[in-house]
C-alpha cells in the first residue's frame, strides 16, 4: 500500500508540470522579433525638491596689507536657498539606437528641464571660510530664470 501511495504522489508531481508546458519558439520566430520602438523614461512625477548650499565663500588668506589694520584672512560669500520648484524635469527621455551608413549610435532624447523657481542668497563677510562670525551685507533674490533645452544626445564610437 505504501508503494502505491508513493507512486501516486510521484506521478502527480511529474504530470502537473507537463500540463503547463509551452510551445517552443523557433529560430525564425526569434529572428522576426525586433526592438524598433526603443525605451521611454517618463519624468512627469519627478521632483528635484528644495536645494540649499550652506556656505559658498571666496577669500583672501593674507588680507589687505596696504589697507591699514585689515591684514588677516577675509572672506565673502553667501548661503543659498532655492525654492522647491526651482528645478523641474518633465516629459519623456527616449533612448533608441539608429544606423546611418556605417555608423550606429545611441540616441538619447532629452526630457524638459526647467529652472523657473526662485533663489535667495544671504551675502556675508567673515573671518573664516565657513563665514563664522559673519557680518550680513544683504540679501540677494533671483526669480524668473527660464531654461528650456532641446535636442538629442548622440553617442557613437570613432
Amino acid at each position: 500500500m505504501k508503494k502505491v501511495l508513493l507512486f501516486l504522489v510521484l506521478v502527480m508531481f511529474l504530470v502537473v508540470p507537463m500540463s503547463f508546458a509551452k510551445t517552443a519558439i523557433t529560430e525564425k520566430d526569434l529572428g522576426d522579433i525586433t526592438a524598433q520602438e526603443g525605451v521611454t523614461i517618463n519624468f512627469d512625477c519627478f521632483t528635484v525638491g528644495a536645494i540649499s548650499i550652506a556656505v559658498q565663500s571666496w577669500g583672501d588668506t593674507d588680507g589687505c596689507a596696504s589697507c591699514g589694520n585689515l591684514t588677516t584672512d577675509g572672506w565673502v560669500g553667501a548661503s543659498v536657498n532655492m525654492s522647491t520648484d526651482f528645478v523641474t524635469i518633465s516629459g519623456n527621455m527616449t533612448i533608441d539606437v539608429g544606423t546611418s551608413g556605417t555608423r550606429s549610435a545611441l540616441i538619447i532624447g532629452l526630457p524638459t528641464l526647467n529652472l523657473a523657481g526662485s533663489v535667495t542668497q544671504v551675502v556675508k563677510l567673515g573671518s573664516t571660510a565657513d563665514l563664522g562670525g559673519t557680518q550680513v551685507l544683504g540679501t540677494s533674490f533671483m526669480s524668473g530664470v527660464s531654461v528650456a533645452p532641446t535636442g538629442y544626445l548622440t553617442i557613437f564610437a570613432h
